[in-house]
């Protein structure tokens, strides 16, 4: 009888897990929909998730594994570093390699974003009126409708965005003219102040 059971159970146990279905998204719309806006007490070794591989996909309009989507953080802080490849990366860095100008064009994209807790509203209010006062020749614009307050640099291609008691860093590097990152920069804040 045992012999019986030991063959059986596993026979039994393969045809049960066989006939699960999996319920898997036709398409990426629905992805993105499914997953519900995560808030969190912290966000120390969690700035990854502010915005997720499938936002970053879905706001830039590709496919992660395409582009060679590389996702790094940071121990212990609220950081999150994105690379992918440019469409024309091929075309890019054959020109590097022939261009005696020093002219030089960036193969691959960057998205770097950190978070910044300031405890209370009031000492983040305080963090950007400093640095609206005393960097002025860096954060050279203000820029309304993301979050509680925002500047905008062009030089360093940066997003300061005031949430609550939060300030995010948002750096982004996918289009060549520098201040044409200002757009793409304002999205990828929207859906960060979202979860804060």
């Amino acid at each position: 009888m045992n012999r019986i059971l030991f063959i059986i159970f596993p026979l039994v146990t393969v045809l049960v897990a066989s006939s699960c279905k999996q319920d898997t998204p036709t398409s990426n719309k629905q992805v993105t929909d499914a997953v519900p806006v995560v808030k969190r007490e912290s966000w120390k070794n969690a700035g990854c998730d502010l915005l997720t591989d499938q936002e970053v996909e879905r706001i830039f309009n590709f496919d992660g594994k395409a582009t060679f989507l590389n996702t790094r953080s940071l121990p212990d802080q609220t950081f999150c570093l994105r690379t992918w490849k440019k469409v024309d990366w091929m075309a890019r860095e054959s020109a590097n390699e022939k261009n005696m100008d020093g002219t030089w064009l960036n193969p691959e994209n960057r998205l770097v974003i950190q978070l910044f807790d300031y405890t209370s509203e009031e000492h983040a209010k305080l963090q950007m009126e400093g640095l609206r006062r005393d960097r002025r020749n860096t954060y050279e614009e203000d820029v309304a409708g993301v979050g509680d307050d925002g500047l905008w640099s062009t030089s360093t291609e940066t997003l300061l965005v005031k949430k609550g008691q939060y300030v995010v860093n948002i750096t982004l590097e996918v289009v060549d003219v520098p201040h044409d990152n200002l757009l793409k920069s304002k999205e990828v804040a929207a859906v960060i102040a979202a979860k804060l």
